[in-house]
């Protein structure tokens, strides 16, 4: 039902009764003229989220001359260096294996290879023994590889060795595991 000057009329055809007798398709121009007017919509992004009733916290500034606060001061940090520290000097990249793409960085002394986890290149490949080889850096820049007594061997470039010289690019094969050694030097 729809009011109309305070009375009840039924609407049977919705559009005669918002264009009048003559409907949508125009006609004697009264009726359009009498048509009610189309309500214009807001058209937008809203946010139906509730404001927050919260209020920021205040903070004051201190006021001059009081000590009561901490202060910036200068410190010397070589207190806090690590005396640890090895700089990286080359690394070496899995290439083909279970965990293929990842990278061990290798550093001066002693950098030994296996499933065990306190070596410094931790594999996860089922043929690679607890402490299988070790790579060295040592004190002339140069790089050994030493086979450390695996079950399944060492190879570099795809030939068997037990102890060899080792240089940028070459390839290292643990296990089922494919190495590329890359040097800084």
């Amino acid at each position: 039902n729809k009011a109309v000057d305070g009375g009840v009329a039924k609407v049977t055809n919705p559009v005669k009764a918002k264009f009048g007798k003559g409907g949508a398709q125009g006609g004697s121009g009264s009726a359009k003229a009498n048509a009610p007017k189309e309500e214009k919509k807001k058209m937008g992004f809203f946010s139906f989220r509730k404001k927050s009733t919260k209020e920021s916290p205040v903070v004051q500034a201190p006021q001059e001359g009081d000590e009561s606060e901490a202060k910036t001061q200068a410190i010397n940090i070589s207190q806090f260096e690590d005396t640890n520290f090895k700089p990286c000097v080359g690394w070496v990249v899995i290439i083909d294996g279970n965990q293929k793409g990842r990278d061990f960085r290798l550093v001066p002394g002693r950098n030994r290879i296996g499933t065990d986890a306190d070596v410094e290149v931790v594999l996860t490949d089922p043929y690679v023994s607890s402490h299988h080889a070790t790579i060295v850096y040592n004190d002339e820049g140069m790089w050994q590889l030493s086979d450390a007594g695996s079950t399944n061997g060492t190879k570099l470039n795809g030939k068997r060795v037990m102890q060899a010289i080792i240089v940028d690019n070459d390839t290292l094969t643990v296990g089922h595991t494919v190495l590329k050694f890359k040097s800084l030097d």
